[in-house]
């Protein structure tokens, strides 16, 4: 299915341009050329702002379309074959979450092409509020917090264990491109692990504290690295990690096992 592959490819390079660019401006935070650190959704507007925002913008969309395509793919039509087990399955589940996530994450880059404004609200926060009047909301929300931790610990276990490099088309990598992607790739996913370790430890603290202001994203995870001793020297670590992991993604899109 080249078409596919197409997608896959595309949305790979999109998800590594809102890497780089979470990280740039990560490391624009940690040398104190800007005060805020930022996320998904506000790197997508850093980038709407330049010139020529509009078409960039536009090119983003259509990339991470086709990377919401692409993890639909992964979810039902199991390229990777992850299996029926309950590992596969669970594997899979997450392919799932993942095309919703990014499903929504193409549809802010769309409303933001069209005009729309951001909203100031937290919404993590608010969505964490609105679970916490639930009947077992907190529960919900604690098992998430535990789903964020167990993801990034997962992360983190790809990049000692070199098991990413699975999806590699190795007989198209040259020796030194694998070791560069390697090594890129393993930095990457370190810090993309402890920074969504960081979110779902603060998801657990919202649900036993039943406080929806414990919730951080990836923006307030980041920005915790800074208040802590040598804080703009952890937060520089990040952002060059996710820098990392953006350059990763574009090597998947240059070297993965697809379908074609």
């Amino acid at each position: 299915m080249p078409a596919i592959d197409k997608f896959a490819k595309a949305g790979y390079s999109a998800k590594g341009t809102v890497y780089i660019m979470i990280g740039a401006l990560a490391m624009m935070t940690a040398v104190g050329h800007r005060k805020e650190t930022s996320d998904t959704k506000g790197a997508i507007e850093t980038i709407g702002a330049q010139p020529l925002g509009g078409i960039l913008l536009l090119i983003l969309a259509v990339g991470l379309a086709g990377f919401t395509a692409w993890r639909f793919v992964q979810a039902f039509a199991d390229p990777d074959d992850e299996g029926g087990d309950i590992k596969g399955i669970l594997v899979r589940a997450s392919r799932f979450g993942g095309g919703i996530f990014y499903a929504v994450i193409t549809y802010h880059a769309a409303k933001t092409i069209l005009g729309g404004r951001p909203s100031s609200d937290n919404n993590e926060q608010t969505l964490t509020a609105v679970f916490l009047r639930q009947p077992f909301g907190a529960t919900l929300i604690a098992a998430a917090g535990l789903g964020f931790a167990i993801y990034g610990i997962i992360e983190i276990v790809k990049a000692i264990r070199n098991s990413f490099t699975d999806s590699f088309k190795l007989n198209k990598i040259k020796p030194a491109m694998y070791r560069y992607l390697v090594a890129t790739a393993k930095f990457g996913l370190c810090a993309r692990g402890v920074v969504f370790g960081l979110i779902g430890y603060f998801l657990v603290r919202t649900a036993v504290y039943s406080d929806p202001e414990e919730t951080k994203g990836l923006d307030d995870a980041l920005a915790e690295l800074a208040l802590q001793p040598h804080g703009r020297w952890l937060l520089g670590v990040a952002a060059f990690g996710f820098v990392a992991y953006g350059l990763y993604m574009f090597g998947l899109a240059r070297y993965r096992k697809t379908i074609g």
